[in-house]
């Protein structure tokens, strides 16, 4: 379990890996910038490459259940494989709110026609979602625990759910149709999937919070207690496809937020609606995740057993990471020099007969403690490094980067990320540590999206594989 420094830290981490795409245009001197490294003629100058250790392990150590006013509540359901990353299978769990509070739907006067979930579409399908011919199956039960506001939920957390009374049947919709409007009673909505439930099983539910909330003093709470929350998951756990799309909980109104319409009609056959919505202010949810690798490629690099590995891999968390010792910190640069520039570069490979959909937009890095450095880390522990700082601007992704750039040598292009780290380097001088050991992540915007093969540090080309390269200088006399 996280500390709540940690937790609050990768808060900070979420929100500003979800918009650091703004220094996008800083990009173009992160390899090399004369404003960083000094002329030859001012100073002797002198770049350093410095050897990787690597390794690939499995990181679940992140909480999918993050609430950030302004910040999009994104949640992967589906089921989805790859040749080399194995499976993955995606459910969102959520609590909604009733439209109005302290209302009750038990009058004679009135008919409940028809209720239905509403999950509207992110945009964002991860796989091949050019394939028009996809499909995912999908089902809605009803959860047999409550869900907690502030509880943190990791992607591996299992909730109950009322399998004996299904709120839906098995619906399978077309991926690519999601792009398109809902279209309810001749009127266009926001593009999503629409769900039929199973009205009598989800009006008993709804009725006995209602009730419970319309006598209470704190209506909302009392509904969230009453009405434990919903779960979308894959139909069938046995059947997996090339492509899985990411639902938006969050929105404004109607269609373009996840929750619950209900289409009644009075007396006077007056059709009405009624919305029970996910209200990101006071509703809990998080996005179950569970991968697979057991039978895959992949899980012969997190299992390698060796020394340092040639390849290495990395995925959105949870998912594959990079562990990463670069050595040689104070027993190769020469002691009293001036670091200028310090920049880590990890290599993209593609292993013949294998294709992988996208790589990610940006990797991050997060520094590993070692018992006596950073003061206060416990060795093995996370910390950001110093070159993040302060976790509250988005200015150190100037330097940082972490983007991909094109390295050429002679007549082969080689698609390198960089991440530029001169203030830990100097920092773990300072403190006399001959190795700088990292972990590498893909970002949280999109669990479990995106993934990469790259050269690690025992990779036989030492133009491709992982390495730090400490650019320094010694002032002339």
């Amino acid at each position: 379990m996280l500390n709540h420094k940690n937790h609050r830290l990768k808060a900070i981490y979420v929100l500003c890996i979800a918009v650091s795409a703004a220094f996008a245009g800083c990009r173009e001197n992160t390899l090399i910038s004369s404003k960083v490294s000094p002329a030859n003629d001012t100073a002797g100058v002198r770049a350093d490459t410095l050897n990787c250790i690597t390794h690939t392990y499995f990181d679940n150590d992140l909480y999918t259940s993050l609430n950030i006013q302004g910040l999009s509540v994104n949640a992967a359901v589906g089921s989805t494989t790859d040749s080399f990353f194995g499976t993955m299978q995606g459910a969102a769990y959520f609590q909604v709110v009733p439209q109005t509070v302290g209302v009750t739907f038990g009058d004679t006067s009135l008919h409940i026609d028809s209720v239905f979930l509403i999950m509207p579409y992110s945009g964002f399908t991860y796989g091949d979602s050019a394939n028009t011919t996809l499909t995912q199956s999908y089902q809605v039960f009803y959860l047999g625990d409550t869900l907690g506001y502030n509880t943190i939920y990791y992607p591996n957390a299992e909730k109950r759910l009322d399998l004996s009374t299904p709120l839906s049947a098995p619906v399978t919709v077309n991926l690519h149709s999601l792009n398109d409007s809902l279209k309810v009673n001749g009127t266009n909505y926001h593009p999503g999937l629409r769900i039929k439930l199973n009205k009598n099983a989800i009006m008993a539910k709804i009725n006995a919070a209602l009730f419970a909330s319309s006598a209470a003093t704190d209506k909302t709470l009392t509904f969230l207690n009453t009405f434990n929350g919903i779960c979308v998951r894959p139909a069938d756990s046995r059947t997996f496809t090339k492509a899985i799309p990411y639902f938006q909980l969050d929105g404004n109104a109607g269609y373009s937020e996840a929750g619950i319409i209900m289409h009644y009609h009075n007396t006077a056959q007056e059709a009405k609606t009624f919305e029970f919505y996910f209200a990101q202010s006071s509703c809990a949810h998080y996005n179950g995740i569970v991968k697979s690798y057991s039978r895959f490629p992949l899980n012969n690099l997190i299992n390698s057993g060796k020394a340092n590995d040639e390849l290495i891999a990395l995925q959105n968390q949870p998912g594959a990471s990079i562990d990463l010792k670069a050595y040689g910190l104070t027993s190769k640069i020469p002691k009293g020099v001036i670091i200028n520039k310090a920049t880590l570069q990890i290599s993209v490979i593609t292993p013949g007969g294998y294709s992988y959909f996208a790589p990610p937009d940006q990797i991050f890095t997060a520094g590993i403690g070692n018992g006596t450095y950073p003061v206060g880390i416990d060795a093995g522990k996370e910390y950001p490094i110093e070159d993040r700082k302060p976790l509250t601007s988005l200015a150190p992704y100037i330097i940082l980067d972490g983007t991909s750039h094109t390295i050429t040598y002679g007549t082969t292009n080689i698609t390198t990320y960089t991440i530029g780290m001169p203030r830990e380097v100097m920092a773990n001088i300072a403190a006399q540590n001959d190795t700088l050991h990292l972990h590498i992540h893909g970002s949280q915007v999109y669990y479990g999206a995106f993934q990469m093969l790259a050269a690690g540090g025992n990779y036989p080309d030492s133009r491709y594989k992982t390495k730090l390269i400490v650019v320094h200088s010694t002032l002339k006399n």
